[in-house]
């Protein structure tokens, strides 16, 4: 679309170029950009640009010179239709159209390096007093003034007396455009004279036309684009500007010194690290015994504090073990011997003996749970712990377990309650049993615990991926700054009551366990004083 409309408008401007005719008028004093050579011809780099456009078009364009101040007055009494080398003026203007830029100009500090070998702005700034050259314009000294406020003037009125003023041993420097200052000083073989390399003052170079004459205007603009694509520009640049528009590099005059002192230097830094490199062998030497030691004994230190944190985390863990061991087997061991020593009288009927009897099986079974769980803890703590997977009626174990603690739950007064949720099949699930059965166990047997009121539900769901269980209960709740430490062993909820409650603090450690031997996950979410809620993620490990 880009290209269509680009051929279109090439073809439009052809058109009407080829039946216009229009003047277009240059300062012919502006060398390199446009001036008169010897033999009287407007040439030039603007000169040279205009004419690749007009051989573009085939346009009729006339191009003529004269003084700036004739051409602009010229221009504004409508005699001619253009002027180029005009910059642009940085805001809009109601009467005239300017054209993109046909170059980008800025002024430089030219001066004789006869003169001034090391001539800087740095030295420019401590000068009192300078003479400085240049053109009667307000932006240019303020700009010069601001550097040097006692600065002296030489007024020039083209580039020749410019370069004529360079000679004089009084004049410090000129102020100028440095591609046309340069030129100046190139075509009249003075090449003692140099300029800074800053680029001050730069401005976009274009036309300014008429806004009676818009189609020129449009012209302009699109044979400049369009020579800048086809590499046109590119060899009137060449031709005129690039010569003139180098760095200059100072060191490039002292070559010869410039190598002398690159030598030694070379030579001295050669010696420098020859000598730094037998000092740094020596230090390393005498150094490496002794930051061996401090990382060996960087290392003990770090050992002994790991040592220290695991001794007081040790017996933490000894304490804890030892006071909640002691109350879960003292107490069935007192019930046992109590009621063991009340059978061997004959006070009491059979009823009550039955009654004792109970007990004391209770109790015993209490004291196997803690030994069982002692087991299981130790097994998952020592690794020996494998599962044995094989398939499983899922839904039949949650069956016998409902039944299991129904008497349970009806002595306390609550509903154990199982419901399935998405159940697609439970056939063909494989994991390890008796884990399985664990994990529910505890969970359920948790729920129930710590449940005075309402009801424990078991709810799961089955599929070829997995198997999801959510046990909640209504009980007592656990605390949210408590519920990162529920899964450690023999940690209860709270210690303040948890003594009210049976329990050796291992069921969801052993839970837990479990579940990470599975590969499933469990969480937990719970809220004081109105329940908690388990969830366990068990994966099919179906081959």
């Amino acid at each position: 679309m880009h290209k269509t409309f680009a051929v279109i408008a090439f073809v439009v401007l052809t058109f009407i170029s080829a039946n216009a005719q229009y003047e277009v008028a240059f300062s012919n004093s502006y060398p390199p950009y446009q001036f008169m050579n010897e033999e009287g011809e407007l040439v030039g780099f603007n000169i040279d640009i205009l004419n690749a456009i007009k051989d573009l078009y085939k346009s009729d364009i006339h191009i003529s010179g004269g003084a700036w101040e004739a051409i602009n007055q010229a221009l504004e009494n409508s005699g001619t239709q253009a002027v180029g080398g005009v910059n642009y003026p940085g805001s809009p203007d109601n009467d005239y159209i300017y054209t993109r830029s046909t170059i980008n100009t800025s002024h430089s500090f030219l001066y004789n390096t006869q003169f001034h070998s090391r001539f800087s702005l740095e030295r420019f700034r401590s000068l009192k007093e300078p003479l400085v050259a240049l053109w009667e314009h307000d932006v240019l000294i303020h700009y010069v003034r601001s550097i040097n406020p006692s600065v002296k003037f030489l007024f020039v009125t083209d580039y020749e007396q410019l370069s004529a003023a360079l000679d004089r041993a009084d004049v410090t420097c000129a102020f100028a455009q440095r591609v046309a200052g340069i030129y100046q000083a190139k075509i009249q073989a003075k090449d003692y004279v140099s300029a800074l390399d800053h680029h001050i003052l730069e401005r976009g170079m274009g036309f300014k036309v008429l806004k009676t004459a818009p189609e020129l205007a449009a012209l302009l603009n699109n044979g400049l684009e369009v020579i800048l694509a086809n590499g046109e520009y590119q060899k009137i640049y060449d031709k005129w500007i690039t010569e003139y528009d180098q760095s200059h590099n100072e060191w490039q005059k002292y070559y010869k010194y410039t190598v002398i002192a690159s030598t030694i230097i070379l030579i001295l830094f050669l010696l420098l690290l020859i000598v730094n490199r037998i000092l740094k062998a020596r230090v390393r030497s005498r150094t490496k015994d002794l930051q061996y030691q401090l990382d060996l004994n960087s290392q003990i230190m770090k050992e002994l504090k790991r040592q220290k944190i695991r001794a007081e985390e040790s017996e933490k863990m000894k304490t804890a073990f030892l006071a909640n061991m002691s109350h879960e087997i003292r107490t069935p061991m007192n019930g046992i011997l109590g009621f063991t020593e009340l059978l061997k009288t004959e006070e009491y009927l059979s009823e009550e003996q039955l009654h004792f009897i109970n007990v004391i099986e209770q109790s015993g079974n209490r004291m196997l749970g803690t030994i069982n769980n002692i087991i299981d803890v130790s097994k998952l703590e020592s690794g020996v712990e494998e599962p044995s997977y094989n398939a499983v009626n899922i839904k039949g174990i949650l069956m016998q377990l409902q039944s299991f603690f129904t008497q349970e739950t009806k002595v306390k007064g609550i509903k154990l309650n199982v419901a399935e949720k998405g159940v697609i099949s439970t056939k063909g699930f494989v994991t390890d049993e008796y884990k399985l059965n664990s994990i529910l166990t505890n969970l359920i047997k948790n729920g129930i615990k710590f449940t005075r009121q309402g009801y424990v539900a078991v709810t799961y769901s089955v599929n070829q991926e997995c198997a999801e269980f959510w046990v909640e209960d209504t009980g007592i709740g656990i605390a949210l700054s408590q519920q990162a430490d529920i899964f450690d062993q023999f940690v209860q909820a709270d210690t303040s009551y948890s003594r009210n409650f049976e329990g050796s603090g291992l069921g969801l450690s052993i839970t837990k366990g479990y579940v990470n031997l599975l590969g499933g996950e469990i969480t937990i979410e719970s809220e004081p004083k109105k329940g908690t809620t388990f969830y366990v993620r068990i994966p099919n490990h179906k081959l």
